[in-house]
């Protein structure tokens, strides 16, 4: 009589115990479920309310499914090999997978799966949670798409600003007149060739070097330098400015330097071109 007595006590405290774990499990925000492995396919023997909220099915609708209703027709992703893949193996895994609901509008599934196992070590259940990132993933898909269209507009200016310094660079080669292009540090990035032809250089001795630098610092001029580093900055252009000197190879010159400030954007900003004209027969003339 005690014993039947204390064995229905016994039931009662685990009933009292199933309650308040299926309450739990009820009030979670997560979906939840959870499969026999003992039965044919693994089907589903629990539903929290919150699975039957995202999903739009019905209790009924969803016990003794496999949980791969979910899916739909959108069978080829490869999030379903990993989770046959776990179930077989009695692992634990965690992905995200596209399902859909009883209406058909998709949505993003985080779901984790993990193994139940009894005294032997079998896999007897599994539990499955899971969580709606549809608008996670809405926001993560504009995130790359508002990138992916910055880095378009990118490559689309840094084109542009490419075939502006190719054009730039084509005038100065076909221009009959001494051209340089100078960066904001006064290191010439290019000599047309009726510069080199002029003052007897190769592109070597001329490009990547200082202007003031150049062969025996014949364009080391005060003047000349004061007009170029401290009024060319201001966007001032260096006008008709006179250089008397006698250069390597060439002998004594008079020259007429101007200087212009190009403004580009990007990597092209703040290029100088210096134009140079011979003007010492035009000067021997006029005496």
């Amino acid at each position: 009589m005690l014993e039947t007595i204390y064995n229905h006590l016994n039931s009662i405290n685990d009933n009292l115990d199933n309650n308040i774990y299926l309450q739990a499990l009820n009030s979670a925000k997560s979906g939840i479920i959870i499969t026999d492995n003992k039965q044919p396919d693994n089907p589903i023997i629990y539903c929290n309310k919150s699975f039957e909220e995202i999903t739009g099915y019905t209790h009924n609708e969803i016990i003794g499914h496999n949980c791969r209703f979910l899916q739909a027709q959108d069978r080829t992703q490869p999030e379903r090999e990993m989770i046959k893949d776990a179930v077989k193996k009695g692992k634990e895994c965690q992905l995200e997978i596209r399902n859909y609901r009883k209406n058909g509008t998709l949505f993003w599934n985080e779901l984790i799966i993990s193994p139940v196992k009894n005294k032997k070590g079998e896999v007897t259940h599994f539990i499955g949670v899971q969580n709606d990132i549809t608008y996670r993933k809405k926001a993560e898909n504009e995130l790359r798409e508002e990138k992916a269209s910055a880095e378009k507009k990118i490559l689309e200016r840094t084109k542009e600003l490419h075939d502006n310094e190719a054009f730039l660079s084509s005038i100065i080669q076909t221009v009959r007149e001494s051209l340089l292009v100078l960066d904001s540090s006064y290191r010439v990035l290019s000599a047309n060739t009726h510069f080199l032809n002029s003052f007897k250089v190769t592109p070597e001795d001329t490009v990547d070097k200082i202007l003031f630098e150049l062969g025996n610092h014949q364009w080391d001029i005060e003047p000349l330098k004061e007009l170029l580093t401290k009024i060319l900055p201001t966007n001032n252009p260096v006008i008709d400015f006179e250089v008397d000197h006698d250069f390597p190879y060439i002998g004594r010159k008079i020259m007429l330097v101007n200087a212009y400030r190009v403004e580009f954007e990007g990597q092209y900003k703040d290029r100088i071109l210096i134009a140079i004209e011979d003007i010492t027969e035009k000067k021997e003339i006029d005496r």
